[in-house]
Order: structure tokens, then C-alpha cells, then sequence
């Protein structure tokens, strides 16, 4: 199982992360209008909030293992269709990408929780430092591997091996799993959490947290330039960026086994920040800033996951919670955030407004990772099973 977790948390970034150091070439190859890019590199997320609403159904249906062997089928599907240098195939491929991945990001914590119940944090900071290692490697070698194969499409489609390697990981395990039983006549389908407080809580923590990962990854280098640095220097400092949220990510859930998880939810908020106004106010060392800003990102999305199994009471669960953090996370931080700051940005003519904003995000933040702390399980909200005959209904009930 640990093979198998490795190879998903490896595939959930490489097949969008590496699209967007090709985007010149992309972009002038196919003949994109600059709004048609914007909704390029907007697709991919707009994908994980939207697939990630269905994956913990799709689950309870045929089981984890064959919706992340479907998941993976995806992945590879999407990463074939962009071989065609065509648009129709750039945004189908990159919509079957985002939906397989969508699903791996999902059930990813509920694997975790299933596989390992006694060790959710250790192996949620592995699987999401593995997850930042994917990211950071897909932005690094994108331009080489143009290089290498003469085209980005060659580039974009050499990522459907380390996928085709997921898949016959998790094809194993699809024949011992079985389908999951059928349910009793009259049992009550799973709840609803939309009515537990402390999962509302959970969500808003990822939702800020993928606010401030994608306004990063979106806006870093245009900030760093406006502050005086080169295109080259801006792009290798979001490129250090992303390669410290490794550590970061791999080293936050350990360190909640051994100080809990307030004092490292405040850790991040605080440093988060810290980095974000020192951007501002000294941007003559904005490479300490960045170094502290990729650690606050890492380990604030692995703090997020570690959450998200520190707080459902089984497998199932925290794929139902794992499917609405994610989907109300990333459609609202991952896609108000970017375009909220690029309005401030455009409205005030400088990045001093956004960037102060941005720091006070961490705010609520602080809050809701205090609340998400709490020692308590999230606790759906039971629906009502269909009565026999003869039988008066039933009172809702809470499952705990």
C-alpha cells in the first residue's frame, strides 16, 4: 500500500503543474487568445473543486481502489488527448486530467486513513511532501523535456508513465478489495456534513490555504519582477518556492504528533505572514521571504489533509469530508483568490494593497486551523432511510 500511495501523491500535480512553464510556447503554437489562456490554467482547478464533488460517491459505489484505477484513467486519457496540437484536444486533455486528478486528491486522505489509522500524520506528510516533490519536479523539467522531445506536447505527454505506473499499482489491489456490499433494505445513504460545524471549519482552513498556494503560484514572478528582479531570477525564486514546500509539507504532521496541532497551525499563519509583508517592507532579501513563504505553503496544505483525517471517524468519512473541503476549497481559494488580488493589483496600480490583504487572510486562518484543533470528529447528519411498510418514519438521527 505504501508503493501505491507514493505513486498517487506523485501523480496529482506533474499533468497540470507542467503546463504552465510552456505556456509562450503553447499559447503561440496553438494560436490562444490571452482570455483563452487565462481559461487554460483556470480549467485545471475549476476541475479538482467540480470532480472533487462526485469522487466520495464514486467510492461508496464500486470502492476506492477502482475509483482511483478510473481516476488514473483519466490522468493517462487526458495526457494522450494533448498529443494532438490542437485546442479542442489542450482543454479536453487538461478537463480529463483535472477530473482523474480530482479524484486521487480526494481519496488520497481517505487511503491514508484506511491503510494507516495509527499513523494518519506521518504518512499525510509523506504523501503531501511526495505531492510538492511531483510539483516542483513537473515545473523544473518542463522546458528540458521541450527541449528533448521538440515540442511541448512531447513534454506535456511524457507524464502518462509515472501514471501508467499508478495504475498497475492499484490494479492489485482492485482484485483483492472486491465491490463494496450492497446496502440493507431500508438503511438510511450516507449524511450530510453541510450541517457539522467543525467540517465547515475544516473546509474554510483549506479554502484560505488554497488562496494563498495558487495566488502564489499565479502571481509570485509578476510581483517579484515588479519589485525589481529579472524574469529569470522571479522564476527560479517561485521555482525555490515550491521545491521548500517539500520539507515544509513532510515535516508539519510529524511535528503535530509531538506539539499538537494548534501550535502549528499558528506557526503557519504567523510566518505566512511575516513572509508576505517582508515582500513589502524588505524586498531587497525577497529570497528569505519566498524560502519562508514555500515552507508556510507546503506545510499549511498538508496541515489541511492531516485535518481532514485527524477529524473523520472512518474511511468513508473522510472521503466525504475530503470530497467537500476539497470542492469548496479549491472553487472558491484556489479561484477568487488569483483573480481577487489581479483586480486589486490592476485597481490600485502596485501590489501593496494585495499583498497586505493577503497577510490579513492569515487572520481567519489562524481561527479556523485553532477551531479545526479541537478533539472532536466531524459527525454526519444522517438521512432518512425510506420506511417499511407499516412503519411510522423515523426521526433524523446523528451518525457518529
Amino acid at each position: 500500500m505504501t508503493v501505491g500511495l507514493t505513486l498517487l501523491a506523485l501523480n496529482l500535480r506533474p499533468a497540470i503543474g507542467s503546463v504552465s512553464p510552456l505556456l509562450d510556447d503553447i499559447q503561440e503554437s496553438v494560436g490562444l487568445s490571452d482570455s483563452a489562456v487565462s481559461v487554460l490554467t483556470t480549467l485545471p482547478v475549476v476541475c479538482l473543486g467540480v470532480f472533487a464533488a462526485v469522487s466520495p460517491a464514486l467510492s461508496r459505489r464500486i470502492g476506492t481502489p477502482r475509483a482511483l484505477v478510473l481516476g488514473f484513467l483519466l490522468l493517462i486519457a487526458g495526457v494522450v488527448v494533448r498529443l494532438d496540437e490542437a485546442a479542442w484536444a489542450l482543454f479536453l486533455g487538461t478537463a480529463l486530467a483535472g477530473a482523474g486528478l480530482a479524484i486521487g486528491n480526494v481519496l488520497m486522505p481517505a487511503v491514508i486513513k484506511s491503510a494507516f489509522p495509527d499513523r494518519v500524520r506521518l504518512y499525510t506528510g509523506i504523501g503531501t511532501a511526495v505531492l510538492s516533490a511531483g510539483a516542483a519536479l513537473a515545473a523544473g523539467v518542463a522546458v528540458p523535456l521541450r527541449d528533448a522531445t521538440d515540442g511541448w506536447s512531447g513534454s506535456l505527454a511524457l507524464w502518462a508513465v509515472p501514471a501508467a505506473l499508478g495504475l498497475v499499482a492499484w490494479l492489485p489491489l482492485v482484485r483483492r478489495s472486491g465491490r463494496p456490499a450492497p446496502a440493507a433494505p431500508g438503511t438510511a445513504p450516507a449524511g450530510s456534513l453541510l450541517g457539522d460545524a467543525m467540517a465547515w471549519q475544516v473546509t474554510g482552513y483549506l479554502a484560505l490555504r488554497a488562496l494563498a498556494y495558487f495566488t502564489a503560484l499565479g502571481w509570485l514572478p509578476t510581483i517579484l519582477a515588479d519589485l525589481g528582479y529579472s524574469n529569470a531570477t522571479s522564476g527560479a525564486l517561485l521555482s525555490v518556492t515550491m521545491l521548500v514546500s517539500v520539507p515544509g509539507a513532510l515535516f508539519a504532521p510529524i511535528l503535530v504528533g509531538r506539539k499538537g496541532t494548534a501550535p502549528i497551525a499558528t506557526t503557519i499563519a504567523v510566518a505566512g505572514a511575516v513572509s508576505l509583508l517582508g515582500l513589502l517592507w524588505a524586498p531587497g532579501i525577497a529570497a528569505l521571504w519566498v524560502v519562508i513563504l514555500g515552507i508556510t505553503l507546503g506545510a499549511g496544505h498538508a496541515m489541511a489533509l492531516t485535518f481532514i483525517g485527524l477529524r473523520a471517524p472512518s474511511p468513508q468519512v473522510a472521503a466525504q469530508l475530503s470530497g467537500m473541503v476539497q470542492t469548496i476549497g479549491y472553487l472558491v481559494g484556489g479561484i477568487a483568490g488569483p483573480l481577487l488580488l489581479g483586480l486589486l493589483h490592476g485597481a490600485t496600480n502596485g501590489w501593496t494593497v494585495s499583498l497586505v490583504l493577503l497577510a490579513a487572510f492569515t487572520l481567519p486562518e489562524l481561527v479556523l486551523g485553532l477551531c479545526s484543533s479541537r478533539d472532536r470528529a466531524v459527525r454526519p447528519r444522517a438521512r432518512q432511510a425510506a420506511p417499511a411498510p407499516g412503519q411510522a418514519p423515523q426521526s433524523p438521527a446523528l451518525v457518529d
